[in-house]
């Protein structure tokens, strides 16, 4: 099964021409590339993260034009920003638990952060 997310740009009322869909896997993708990047300063870790992957998009613009197109509707987005800052900073989560261990503390947060996230993947979700 294939799942996808509706992307409708921010401030815009949902209509056919102005939905994107963009598959699950496109998003994991994303963060994923997003945590294998040099983080730039940032007040939240992730938010460097997110910002390091930004500036790599604006270099392959032209040379993986579908791909760039897919980030650009993501960003764009109502909650797509929002979407994507979770998924790296679950994945984050998971770098920290493999290499530092599991703490309460840790788990508990990566719970909470988990429920915002299906939340989240739920409010987007394609409506068929």
């Amino acid at each position: 099964m294939n799942f996808e997310i509706e992307l409708i740009p921010i401030s815009e009322t949902k209509k056919e021409e102005n939905t994107h869909l963009l598959p699950l896997s496109r998003l994991e993708y994303f963060a994923f590339l997003a945590t294998t990047l040099t983080p730039l300063d940032a007040f939240m870790e992730a938010d460097g993260y997110t910002s390091a992957l930004w500036e790599y998009m604006q270099d392959k613009k032209y040379q993986e034009k579908e791909l760039f197109a897919d980030y650009d509707k993501l960003i764009h987005a109502s909650n797509g920003h929002t979407i994507l800052s979770t998924l790296v900073q679950l994945l984050l989560m998971e770098k920290d638990m493999r290499t530092i261990g599991i703490s309460n503390e840790l788990l508990n947060r990566y719970q909470r952060l988990q429920g915002e996230y299906q939340l989240l993947l739920l409010e987007l979700k394609k409506k068929s």
